[in-house]
């Protein structure tokens, strides 16, 4: 997706996984996991942690190949562009591990370093397959994900795989998009994509706002069929005075360096100057569910259907959430309905007080 022919392997058996999002449960869906000798892992227990709010510690794991597959959490961990762990892949690792392909996602964070990076694989001749986050796009658009799942099909040899598990994604996607096609312009709702974690208030603002140059943005205007409210390009810091202007109808609250109920803006201390706002007011305050920001991978379906539903409760009343998300977890995964439950409960779905 950089541009570039790369020549890899039929059968690669030893594969890096940088920045790996996508990447190892498409393997997983594919049954190639068993491949991975890599990637961007920083949680190295069960992949669960500790979430404490309101006195009350729940048990949350975002990366749900870890739930799918419990030896990820064994790989060796090379870093990652961008991400949180802070420390970008040294080539020199990742050739320790004698890799026969790395799979790279690049999510646009680090061009200097990813650059430098591609040139020193390339000098000791370890392929790379690049992949490219939705946000590196001028045209934003939910097709470049599945344009990913393609490219690893044919990587691994799994296309027909790829094309299901495409179909069945779109397939949520058509669904949300033809319910609410025929809304007037006038009707759609303006909301706002909000980051709120404990310490923007140190920053000298609220929290963030996620512009009309984002993934987020996309599926909202695109597909859901509401507008943004934030006309900003990115994902910008905002003060309380700017966020009263902006005076949304409805305020989505994804993961952002914390996990954020909808009680966090009605209750915190921190929202006490934006009480006034209309999506406080009139209680249209939701969450998505524990998963890690700018990393849109094969659940992408699940935040988006859970978005649709907030904004439009009425176009989406017969949808059952936790049914729903359930039998798309069994039919993405093929796992029963225990493992399903599993992987719901792990990603704090009590918290989004949508039914």
């Amino acid at each position: 997706m950089r541009g570039v022919q790369v020549s890899i392997p039929e059968d690669p058996h030893r594969v890096i996984a940088i920045s790996r999002g996508i990447i190892d449960t498409a393997m997983y869906s594919f049954g190639v996991q068993d491949k991975l000798v890599g990637g961007s892992v920083y949680n190295k227990d069960s992949g669960y942690g500790n979430y404490t709010y309101d006195n009350e510690t729940h048990r949350i794991c975002p990366f749900i190949s870890f739930l799918l597959n419990p030896d990820y959490r064994n790989l060796t961990n090379v870093g990652a562009f961008g991400g949180p762990l802070g420390v970008a892949p040294n080539v020199e690792v990742v050739a320790s591990l004698n890799p026969d392909l790395v799979i790279m996602r690049d999510q646009g964070a680090d061009e200097e370093n990813t650059a430098k990076f591609l040139d020193a694989a390339k000098r000791l001749e370890i392929p790379v397959v690049v992949l490219k986050y939705a946000d590196c796009y001028d045209d934003i658009s939910v097709g470049t994900i599945y344009e990913e799942i393609r490219l690893l099909g044919e990587v691994f040899g799994k296309q027909e795989k790829a094309e299901e598990i495409v179909a069945l994604m779109n397939e949520q996607v058509e669904l949300i998009r033809e319910r609410t096609k025929d809304i007037a312009d006038e009707d759609k709702p303006r909301v706002l994509y909000f980051g709120a974690p404990s310490y923007a208030k140190d920053r000298g603002g609220a929290g963030y706002a996620f512009g009309t140059d984002t993934i987020e943005s996309a599926f909202l205007e695109d597909i859901i069929n509401a507008k943004n409210a934030y006309d900003g390009d990115n994902t910008e810091l905002i003060s309380a005075e700017r966020l009263l202007s902006i005076d949304p109808d409805v305020i989505i609250l994804p993961t952002y360096s914390g996990y954020h109920p909808p009680s966090v803006m009605y209750n915190e201390e921190q929202f006490g100057k934006v009480q006034e706002l209309r999506a406080l007011k009139d209680r249209r305050v939701y969450s998505l569910t524990a998963t890690p920001i700018m990393d849109e991978r094969l659940e992408f379906p699940i935040n988006l259907m859970i978005a649709a539903k907030a904004i439009y409760p009425d176009r989406f009343e017969d949808i059952d959430l936790e049914e729903w998300i359930g039998n798309y977890f069994k039919e993405l995964y093929g796992v029963d309905d225990e493992k399903a439950n599993e992987l719901m409960d792990a990603l704090l779905l009590r918290y989004l007080e949508i039914t």
